[in-house]
């Protein structure tokens, strides 16, 4: 087998090498290491180890930095579930136990004036 590519890992400690028949294996950055050396001299055949490149964030990610706090958002709508059954309205059974025990949880710590 031979070394097809190589590519620094976050951190530049570790390389990602991919081998000829696609299996790949992380070496660590330390010349003392005997897979390390072999990729010296791949190097010094002209190969280059490609510098590690930040992953493209998806959607998720992006969203997850600018969504508000969870506890802000799950607040909201306890609140809105509790304005709700204020007003008549019937809840689904789950949502009702779960506002009973926010309610409790609530009441059990109230809020400081």
């Amino acid at each position: 087998m031979t070394i097809q590519s190589a590519q620094y890992e976050e951190g530049s400690t570790v390389i990602k090498v991919t081998m000829d028949n696609g299996q790949e294996h992380c070496v660590p950055d330390d010349m003392d290491n005997t897979d390390r050396q072999a990729l010296a001299e791949w190097e010094a055949e002209g190969n280059t180890i490609a510098p590690y490149v930040e992953p493209e964030k998806g959607y998720e990610e992006l969203r997850r930095g600018e969504y508000p706090d969870m506890g802000d958002q799950f607040d909201a709508l306890w609140k809105q579930l509790n304005q709700d059954r204020l007003n008549g309205k019937e809840l689904i059974q789950p949502a009702d136990d779960e506002l009973n025990r926010v309610l409790a949880v609530k009441a059990k710590y109230p809020k400081p004036e």
